[in-house]
């Protein structure tokens, strides 16, 4: 089986070096110093585990060169791992390099994200996935795992059952833990609604996961959430209670307590963050059905004032 990893940020790097540990063909494609230095030295893991990977393991390929054509319609399994603002981009690569019978899923952050890809692919193709892992590159090349999560999957049409058992089967012992889940846009949902509460108070606060656990900090944490999941609710999506959503929360915050989040990474680098498709989208959902989002709705705000 050949997997494709597009994407090589941190969350793409973790999962490349845990990749590396099955049987598969491990496929890269990413760009800038991080890739060539991946090129030079292979993937270096630090943090939960501690391992490296020799670049001889990976089939490396750059966006400053293009792919090759002999890739073309050779994955089985393709992973987009960049961030929403480059997931068009990524879709269409996707397009090139999966099989016809082949299963893609974006485990990168916000709402959206599988229609998008339906709309390239074909909903035949396409899976829903989310992953808790936490992991922030340490310089080009390292990746420190800031804790361990899982990856769950969900299938989209019921064609997709056993190539996502097959899938899963074939990542035991990786460190992946990947887990087979029946409502997709629940896992989607439930994912966004983590990421609504920890990225931009984490953000703006300059500090990483663990310390939202501070009663204050926690407390606003929670009420964003809730204003998330209140919009759920009325888009008919089963997000559970606000009891156990609390404490879902709670869990992701203390076994991720020293990642540094993506969102406080881009704020940090001066780079544009994927607000847009979370808190700024769960306040343009909220507006189309009447529901008030005031603590994201000034959340995006702020995050939108201090980056481009």
């Amino acid at each position: 089986m050949r997997v494709s990893v597009l994407g090589v940020g941190s969350i793409g790097t973790l999962f490349a070096a845990l990749l590396s540990r099955t049987e598969h063909e491990i496929h890269l494609h990413g760009r800038g110093e991080h890739m060539a230095m991946i090129t030079k030295n292979g993937i270096c893991v630090t943090g939960e585990e501690s391992f490296s990977v020799e670049s001889q393991r990976f089939e490396l390929t750059f966006d400053e060169v293009g792919i090759p054509n002999h890739f073309e319609n050779s994955a089985d399994v393709v992973i987009i791992a960049g961030k929403s603002r480059s997931l068009d981009n990524l879709c269409d690569l996707a397009s090139k390099l999966l099989k016809a019978d082949g299963i893609a899923f974006a485990i990168t952050n916000g709402l959206g994200n599988v229609e998008r890809l339906c709309h390239q692919l074909g909903m035949h193709r396409v899976v829903y996935a989310s992953t808790t892992h936490g992991a922030n590159i340490a310089s080009p090349s390292q990746v420190r795992w800031a804790g361990k999560g899982r990856l769950h999957l969900a299938n989209n049409v019921m064609s997709q059952n056993e190539k996502l058992n097959d899938f899963n089967e074939s990542l035991i012992g990786s460190g992946i833990n990947c887990e087979i889940v029946e409502d997709g846009r629940s896992l989607i949902w439930n994912k966004v609604l983590i990421n609504i509460a920890i990225n931009p108070l984490a953000a703006m606060a300059g500090v990483e996961n663990g310390e939202l656990l501070g009663a204050e900090m926690f407390a606003n944490a929670v009420f964003t959430m809730i204003e998330g999941a209140n919009v759920a609710r009325a888009e008919q999506i089963d997000v559970g209670t606000n009891q156990q959503l609390e404490h879902n929360l709670r869990q992701v915050l203390l076994s991720t307590s020293s990642n540094s989040c993506s969102m406080l990474e881009d704020v940090k680098a001066g780079a544009t963050t994927e607000i847009s498709v979370l808190n700024r989208e769960i306040v343009n959902r909220g507006e189309k059905l009447g529901i008030s989002t005031p603590l994201n709705n000034m959340l995006a705000s702020i995050i939108e004032l201090i980056t481009p």
